[in-house]
């Protein structure tokens, strides 16, 4: 087959606007990107840990260079792009990107650490990879989780249960700049995103190299809160060897159809659980060591210039 790169990748963070901007991306008349959002072909020690932990790694797309670039046909003399948000979590994604294309050019979307990991958890809870409701309670549970205990039957990646790993945003994002140099690593501030989407869209296209930065793309759904109905029939569908099964017999064109299908049946829109202002302010202290570190690292390469600590109040 005739091999081209893939010229960009968005990595991340989860819950901080890959959906939006892989939808507003691949609308874009120069760039071409997959049906499928997360192909898992790059992160490879997630799917190691995906294997131990369910006995087959049933959630890699792609087991080789090329059925992972069968996903990008059809896109000649366009640039193409990949988005994953678990990537920013693998410590294998970076160098196995690189070894495909050093050239890549790399987003990464921040979010507000408490409103991060809310998010996260309550989407979890709709993906059955967490079965605890109480969010504060979750985090609690790191501990016994790193010991083994407490994992959800269909948690295929039990270390992405570790919350505040997840928060150790100096620690990814260095994984991408050390590989590929910070001239090629973008950081998104969610809270711009929230702001005014077409001007953070209009910077990514400057960023990637297109020649119509002007474009603007039809509005897309921002992936709303939702919690999960019929647990018992989404327990039967999406076991892991069957959702595997639906991803790779469905023809590549239907994917999308068959996903808002299932978010029809499964998704009801709703606010996620309440927590007080004190146990955010209490979540906020615990992690505030995180926003001071990386509001340093990022203000002093370049890569961002604002205070995170005013913005997110901390």
């Amino acid at each position: 087959m005739t091999r081209f790169k893939i010229n960009f990748l968005f990595v991340g963070f989860p819950k901080s606007g890959s959906t939006t901007f892989y939808h507003l991306l691949k609308s874009h008349p120069e760039i071409s990107m997959p049906e499928v959002k997360e192909i898992n072909y790059f992160n490879s020690d997630h799917n190691y840990e995906s294997e131990n932990q369910l006995g087959q790694n049933y959630f890699q797309l792609a087991t080789s260079e090329d059925d992972y670039l069968k996903f990008f046909q059809g896109g000649e003399n366009k640039i193409r792009g990949d988005v994953n948000p678990s990537y920013i979590f693998s410590e294998a994604a970076p160098q196995n990107i690189f070894k495909h294309n050093p050239a890549a050019k790399i987003l990464i979307s921040i979010r507000e650490p408490v409103s991060f990991l809310r998010s996260y958890h309550f989407q979890s809870l709709y993906n059955m990879v967490e079965n605890e409701p109480d969010f504060l309670r979750a985090l609690s549970l790191e501990e016994s989780r790193h010991a083994g205990k407490n994992i959800p039957r269909y948690c295929h990646h039990p270390s992405q249960l570790y919350y505040s790993f997840l928060v150790e945003y100096k620690k990814h994002i260095m994984r991408f700049t050390d590989t590929f140099g910070y001239d090629n690593v973008k950081i998104v501030l969610f809270d711009d995103i929230l702001e005014d989407e077409n001007a953070v869209y209009q910077d990514i296209l400057y960023f990637l190299g297109l020649k119509d930065v002007s474009f603007i793309p039809s509005k897309v759904n921002r992936n709303p809160s939702h919690a999960l109905r019929f647990v018992w029939l989404r327990e039967i569908i999406f076991k892991p060897s069957i959702k595997k099964w639906l991803y790779t017999k469905t023809p590549p064109s239907l994917l999308p159809v068959g996903a808002k299908i299932s978010q029809r049946i499964f998704k009801k829109e709703q606010e996620k659980p309440f927590v007080s202002k004190a146990g955010i302010d209490q979540v906020k202290a615990q992690f505030k060591s995180k926003v001071v570190e990386l509001n340093s690292f990022l203000n002093e390469t370049g890569l961002l210039s604002r205070d995170l600590l005013t913005l997110w109040n901390y």
